[in-house]
């Protein structure tokens, strides 16, 4: 077989970067039994059926991994962000993944995520001029 050769793509295909993740999930799933990441999400919509938040998870082994938290600005403040986080949550558990984890910027939800239980076991410096990402994490139970 030649020598493969290194390629830059500035915009990869979403078919291209399948065979990445397909990869990497097999070799996973030959390592520990647990197949790939599944998705799962919960949305917030408003009368007229429209998103105005919503929560997206990837479990994996015994974990739940919160990919994205988001809530509208006009509906900030009533409560909404807990509820979502709670389902998660919930969902996470009763489907055997008790340890959830998230990462957050230093301008978004620290203290948010703090309140809720969860607690910061990293920190990457600078992530952006003057911002801290924090890798937070908490184990639910029933």
């Amino acid at each position: 077989m030649p020598e493969p050769i290194l390629e830059l793509d500035e915009h990869p295909k979403p078919e291209d970067f399948r065979i990445i993740l397909d990869g990497l999930y097999a070799f996973n799933r030959a390592q520990t039994g647990d197949a790939g990441p599944q998705q799962v999400a919960y949305f917030l919509r408003d009368e007229g059926g429209q998103i105005v938040g919503g929560v997206r998870g990837s479990l994996w082994g015994r974990a739940m991994h919160v990919d994205a938290l988001w809530v509208d600005d006009a509906c900030r403040g009533r409560g909404f962000g807990s509820k979502l986080m709670k389902a998660i949550e919930d969902y996470a558990v009763s489907h055997a993944h008790p340890l959830v984890y998230l990462e957050t910027a230093s301008f978004q939800a620290l203290p948010f995520y703090q309140g809720l239980g969860y607690e910061v076991f990293g920190t990457l410096p600078e992530i952006s001029a003057g911002e801290t990402l924090f890798f937070l994490m908490k184990e639910v139970t029933r």
